[in-house]
């Protein structure tokens, strides 16, 4: 058996520089780490996923989050590659992490941004998800390109708090991946940023 997660990746650009959110999963852990926009893809029609035997990781939701035999991720990349059957914008994930998590645009529209689907890559490790922590894991990564056009969105963003877990960073600290200090939950810490993948080819 081996898990698959897949997920959409936003390069999310606030003028010139990147927006990055502190990942909730692992600051439950006092793990901090900044991670780009973005998360679980979900589906549409569960009849693939029934063929290919997949055990769901939250039955409760549409995540494509799952364990299948080895031999079939072949068949279930052929499926992914087509996107078809399953979610293709990044957008839900956007509102509901900067609307509802992190709570600084409450009111953000599709047409406050400019999305752009730029390519899929892949990559295999273990996983540190709170409950998968260890299971060796495959994942499908649809990387986005998204700009701010709404002037007052640009604005909020700027002016959230580091409570909040968001974070605007420069081009070059997000392609260096190197760890940077933030003060968060009341002591300065050595914050990784987890954002390799949206420059992998």
């Amino acid at each position: 058996m081996i898990r698959v997660s897949c997920a959409a990746l936003c390069r999310f650009m606030v003028d010139d520089r990147y927006l990055l959110l502190l990942n909730k999963n692992r600051r439950a852990k006092n793990i901090y780490e900044l991670s780009p926009v973005g998360g679980a893809l979900e589906f549409y029609n569960p009849a693939f996923l029934q063929s290919l035997s997949a055990k769901l990781e939250n039955p409760d939701t549409q995540d494509l989050r799952f364990e299948i035999d080895s031999p079939r991720l072949e068949t279930f990349r052929d499926w992914f590659y087509r996107r078809e059957e399953r979610e293709t914008d990044p957008y839900r994930e956007i509102h509901e992490e900067l609307a509802h998590e992190a709570n600084v645009v409450y009111d953000l529209r599709r047409e406050d941004l400019d999305i752009r689907f730029l390519h899929i890559t892949e990559d295999q490790k273990t996983t540190q998800r709170q409950g998968q922590t260890g299971l060796f894991t495959h994942y499908f990564l649809e990387i986005f390109e998204v700009k701010v056009l709404s002037e007052s969105v640009k604005l909020r963003l700027k002016r959230a708090k580091p409570s909040s877990g968001v974070l605007l960073v420069s081009e070059a600290v997000v392609q260096t991946g190197q760890s940077i200090e933030l003060n968060v939950d009341g002591a300065v810490r050595a914050v990784k940023l987890n954002t390799a993948a949206l420059f992998s080819p």
